[in-house]
């Protein structure tokens, strides 16, 4: 595809409502509302999010509206956090039309569900005193932050089928006046899963390549591929084509990709020559990136792509046989931390539940469970088996894989005694039910009341633990923390 040719996904967007496929039931919910912006009376709720999947007409929604209704849409991204600042300057803008003849503006905030945590009270605040039209898409609207949320009306668009997206298809194809095999034009619609976006990317680049080019592409779209293979396919080869279909198949965006091509140059090049080039297209691929994140047009990004997969590959000469591909150093870091994340989420919920407690008590009790595993054992034993912590989960709290050991083995022995004083006290019910059972009008005989109190005794030798229904344990914090 030459620089100069203009994308197809933007050369065929929709300029009008009606041109938007399959969303009818949505764009009458946006067209009410924006009407009841321009009729003088703003809606009781002042911003609208469109949810929905990927490639469903959300941006294109907004664009049209704007191209229908005379608005200038000022679109930000929220996950900037400058996003905040940018939205005070423009909801303070005039509500109509001013004396200079300015048009009106339709803030737009594109994926709302990655809204910073810290922003979205500012957010919120900021459209309760909106003086014009807010609008939001997410692609899972549950994600946005409650207070934004509950200020929006929610529009829900749907996931389109294999035959809406090959209809839009057929459409540029008679508009362009080409043609492609009917099965691969199946293949780019069913690969798609909806996402028409995707699909017209695909479809444009088909119809560049040539139908052998086509089925290459579709046979990478086939196996989702690892960035291990990826990465060694394009370090292996000087082609900038094969060097473009090698990342294909891998699920990922294009900044992180980025970030594990950029990490591998140094074990690839060994001249400080090539090294440079290789950086200098890495470079440029960032600022690709950047403006993408600024601006909103996502098509940079496929000459982002081009830049840090064929800009690299053909930067230099490489180091002969195998290569090792390493993960990006900030990649191990965060993935490291899923993992205590994970850990940790999962002890703060045994906390919710059987502590019965609110989020934020649960968190603010971690911290003094942590106290407590790393200086006392015998009440953090009693802990594990209250919460039914796990070993990783008791390695967590106590930090040490020691203190882990004799934690775990106290916990072992108090389940262990949990067990049998259960087993125990099971059998005197059992023998009280049976009693009142056979003995319905005459009085218990003393030999049988005997045989009871004597089982009582032998369980009173040890220390009383309350009953338990769950794994033979039903203690509570009070009775832990009176030890």
């Amino acid at each position: 595809m030459a620089m100069s040719e203009v994308p197809w996904v933007e050369k065929y967007r929709p300029r009008k409502l009606s041109e938007i496929v399959n969303q009818e039931k949505a764009i009458e919910q946006v067209k009410a509302w924006v009407e009841a912006w321009l009729h003088g009376s703003p809606p009781k709720k002042k911003a609208l999010i469109l949810a929905g999947p990927p490639g469903a007409g959300k941006t294109t929604t907004v664009y049209a509206l704007a191209h229908e209704y005379g608005f200038e849409v000022i679109e930000l991204n929220t996950s900037d956090e400058r996003t905040y600042e940018k939205v005070e300057r423009y909801v303070q803008a005039a509500y109509t039309m001013d004396i200079l003849g300015k048009r009106r503006k339709l803030i737009f905030l594109d994926e709302a569900d990655n809204m910073e945590p810290s922003g979205a009270r500012e957010i919120a605040k900021l459209i309760d005193r909106a003086r014009n039209p807010i609008i939001m898409s997410a692609n899972h609207y549950w994600e946005i932050p409650r207070e934004v949320r509950n200020k929006a009306q929610i529009v829900q668009y749907k996931r389109l089928t294999q035959r809406d997206v090959i209809r839009a298809l057929i459409r540029i194809l008679k508009r362009e006046g080409k043609t492609i095999p009917k099965e691969i034009l199946y293949e780019i619609a069913k690969r798609s899963n909806g996402d028409l976006r995707a699909a017209i990317n695909d479809l444009h680049t088909v119809v560049t390549g040539g139908v052998e080019d086509a089925r290459e592409v579709l046979a990478y779209r086939d196996i989702e591929k690892s960035v291990f293979q990826a990465l060694a396919q394009v370090f292996a080869t000087d082609n900038a084509k094969r060097a473009k279909i090698a990342v294909l198949g891998v699920d990922m965006f294009p900044d992180e990709l980025l970030q594990w091509i950029e990490e591998n140059i140094p074990y690839v090049y060994y001249r400080p020559e090539d090294i440079a080039r290789a950086y200098e297209a890495i470079s440029r691929a960032d600022i690709y990136l950047g403006r993408a994140q600024r601006t909103g047009n996502y098509s940079l990004w496929k000459y982002a792509t081009d830049m840090m997969t064929a800009g690299v590959a053909v930067a230099g000469v490489k180091k002969k046989g195998f290569v090792k591909i390493y993960p990006p150093k900030t990649i191990k870091i965060l993935t490291e931390s899923k993992g205590e994340r994970t850990l940790r989420d999962s002890i703060l919920k045994k906390v919710m539940k059987e502590m019965h407690m609110s989020k934020l008590e649960a968190i603010e009790t971690l911290h003094y469970l942590r106290v407590i595993f790393e200086n006392n054992p015998d009440l953090a034993a009693h802990f594990t088996v209250f919460l039914d912590l796990s070993e990783k989960e008791v390695e967590f709290l106590s930090g040490d894989s020691e203190k882990t050991r004799t934690i775990w083995a106290k916990s072992m022995n108090i389940e262990k005694r949990l067990k049998r004083e259960g087993e125990l006290e099971a059998r005197v019910r059992e023998a009280e039910r049976k009693a009142e059972g056979e003995k319905t009008e005459e009085e218990i005989s003393e030999e049988e009341l005997e045989e009871a109190e004597k089982e009582i005794e032998t369980v009173g030798m040890e220390e009383k633990k309350p009953e338990k229904s769950k794994k033979g344990k039903q203690a509570t914090l009070f009775d832990f923390l009176k030890k």
